[in-house]
């Protein structure tokens, strides 16, 4: 299989070239601001700037700081989000933490290229985020002994795969790499590069041919027993399922292998499987809050099951590294509902405690058994390191790297791509340009663009939302506007001063999920059922606890889907996601569903709609799915 793969590119390594739809903007171009930067701050205040002092993982004695610690993926993935977050928030404490990691990182290059702790010299997997968090620095640095460092590794991998192929987590990741390289021969092109881009994929793991035919359209305990797996070693588990090719992480991360393949091969085909596969994945593991379902493995789409927050910040970022590739404007859809509700709900308000796995449908969060595939019952819980410390360290990317993905430039054209309120500052044919998104979406309506600085001509595109149906701009007389695909596009004259008004009408609407349950959306937020919690600290360690949430209140209703909801605006907080002031609140009416009932300590599936239902009809009240963390959000609806 491996020589098929090589083959089936039919393309020599010197002749393939890298072609991209978007250029991605450096780190410094863009700039925060609004709710954005608040949430920003919250995060540092956080779990993300109290970890290297509460957490040995990623502490003092780290392996990444020469220290007898954890020396494998942690203190790496915590680097890739603590350091552009450091860096956003001019945060110098938590900055000097990142160059304490860098330094020691810099300085345990080998004459061969190799680097790390010594005790995981034969990891590459670690060796790839770490290739991350530099690109990152070099990026804001600009040091170009950085940039040497990682031409080393890479021509340290290129020598050593012959004699030591990647495997494993590495094999199953290799796009991770592939993006790196991308970048580094963005920058200095090498002939050299695009062979060994073409090395690692003849011995990656094919998420390429995987996701062109699908072919786990089912929970994988309808093809796996754990229970009589788990009775052998790793190595031999590895040998009688397809673990690393329904492991829900590395899934989401292979998303962006096709777009990575297409990028060098120039085949859009290879593209186009990258952007069919996230509609795949939906459709067979997909929850409302646009997250993919997988208590460790892929579990299907019902709302009960679990869904692993590292799957969350990783298919947040396989979007971002796609939506530069290719400049499909529905990925950016995607990115929003993910961001801008799975995220926030899996985390608490303070982000002093995070869930592993959360549910679209959670009506109870306890250390109760559960209907995981292979995860373990503390697994829901909202602590520091429930079930296992990888998305303890891997959480913190989230808002930095969607930071940097909210603007893109194609050619002399200036691109808003994902909404959110900031500051973009970069040049446009050589012109420098500096333009501030003044908004509270996705919370409210209205987008403002003000020019705080340009003097010359250059096409500006706005992408318009899938679900917004009449969308409305206003410009003013020096620029031509017109509609161009999913685009707003505005050209002509822009001068300092000058402002763009934009409004996505926010309808609420209905989308229907798993056994025909409904789903209450308002432009990209998705609502849930507000449930009174109470907080029980389980446990506490060093100021950080671990929690279990219970609701006495009624959660099993079916709602009446000809009904039409009622949409309240919030009083104005610091906080959109806060719980007790929420930004907005959805009312309709509902029934309760008795028959519907718990099953292993979650709610159970949603019984398949339309229901017959009798009783009293009330109204409910939902509020953004990012505040809760108890909650309906796919429910049963009856005519």
């Amino acid at each position: 299989m491996m020589e098929m793969n090589c083959l089936q590119t039919g393309i020599k390594s010197e002749e393939l070239c890298v072609k991209k739809e978007f250029k991605r903007l450096e780190l410094p171009e863009i700039e925060p601001c609004g709710w954005l930067k608040a949430q920003m701050e919250l995060q540092m205040q956080g779990l993300s700037g109290q970890l290297f002092e509460k957490w040995d993982s990623v502490g003092s004695y780290s392996g990444w700081l020469g220290g007898t610690g954890e020396s494998w993926e942690r203190a790496p993935y915590y680097l890739d989000g603590l350091l552009p977050l450091s860096y956003y928030l001019k945060d110098q404490e938590k900055w000097e933490i990142c160059l304490k990691f860098i330094r020691w990182t810099l300085n345990s290059q080998r004459e061969d290229g190799n680097f790390g702790p010594q005790n995981s010299m034969d990891d590459y997997w670690s060796r790839f985020i770490m290739l991350k968090v530099l690109r990152q620095y070099y990026e804001i640095e600009k040091k170009e002994e950085t940039f040497a460092f990682i031409e080393r590794y890479l021509r340290y991998i290129s020598n050593s795969i012959e004699n030591k192929p990647v495997s494993e987590w590495a094999k199953a990741r290799v796009g991770e790499v592939l993006y790196c390289i991308k970048w580094v021969y963005e920058y200095k092109p090498q002939k050299w590069l695009l062979k060994l881009q073409n090395k690692l994929r003849c011995q990656a793991l094919n998420w390429t041919e995987l996701f062109d035919n699908f072919p786990f359209v089912y929970p994988t305990a309808y093809y796996y027993n754990w229970e009589e797996l788990s009775k052998y070693q790793n190595s031999e588990i590895l040998k009688l399922m397809k673990y690393h090719e329904t492991h829900v992480v590395n899934v989401v991360m292979g998303l962006k292998y096709p777009a990575l393949e297409g990028c060098f091969d120039e085949d859009l085909r290879k593209c186009g499987i990258a952007v069919e596969a996230v509609d795949t994945l939906t459709k067979f593991h997909g929850v409302a809050s646009g997250t993919v379902n997988g208590d460790e493995h892929l579990s299907g789409a019902s709302p009960s099951q679990g869904s692993e927050l590292c799957a969350v910040v990783e298919l947040m970022f396989s979007l971002e590294t796609m939506l530069e590739i290719t400049g499909e404007a529905k990925l950016a859809d995607r990115l929003e509902k993910i961001a801008y509700n799975a995220y926030p709900a899996a985390i608490t308000e303070n982000y002093m405690a995070h869930q592993y796995l959360q549910q679209a449908n959670q009506v109870l969060i306890s250390d109760q058994k559960r209907n995981w595939f292979n995860n373990d019952n503390t697994s829901n819980l909202f602590g520091l390191e429930p079930n296992f410390g990888c998305c303890t360290a891997n959480m913190h990317q989230g808002w930095p790297k969607l930071v940097n993905s909210l603007w893109f430039k194609q050619k002399n054209t200036l691109v808003s791509m994902v909404f959110a309120p900031s500051k973009v500052h970069t040049l446009i044919s050589q012109k420098e340009v500096q333009i501030e998104l003044n908004t509270k979406y996705p919370f409210e309506e209205t987008l403002t663009y003000h020019v705080i600085n340009a003097d010359c001509c250059f096409c500006l595109k706005i992408r318009i939302p899938q679900w917004c149906r009449q969308p409305e701009i206003t410009v003013d007389n020096r620029k031509n506007k017109r509609v161009e695909g999913s685009f707003f596009v505005v050209e002509g004259f822009f001068g300092s001063g000058d402002t763009i008004a934009v409004r996505f009408p926010m309808e609420i609407r209905l989308s229907q999920w798993f056994h025909k349950s409904q789903a209450v959306e308002r432009g990209c937020l998705l609502y849930g059922l507000n449930l009174e919690e109470k907080w029980h600290v389980e446990k506490e360690c060093m100021g950080i606890c671990d929690y279990s949430v219970s609701t006495a209140e009624t959660w099993n209703y079916a709602i009446n889907r000809k009904d039409t909801p009622v949409y309240v605006k919030g009083t104005e907080v610091e906080n959109p996601y806060s719980k007790e002031n929420p930004s907005s609140k959805i009312y309709l009416k509902a029934k309760q569903l008795e028959q519907w009932n718990m099953y292993h300590n979650s709610a159970d599936a949603p019984p398949v709609s339309p229901v017959e239902i009798t009783g009293v009809e009330k109204t409910i009240e939902l509020i953004p799915f990012g505040a809760t963390a108890l909650r309906i959000s796919q429910f049963p609806y009856y005519e």
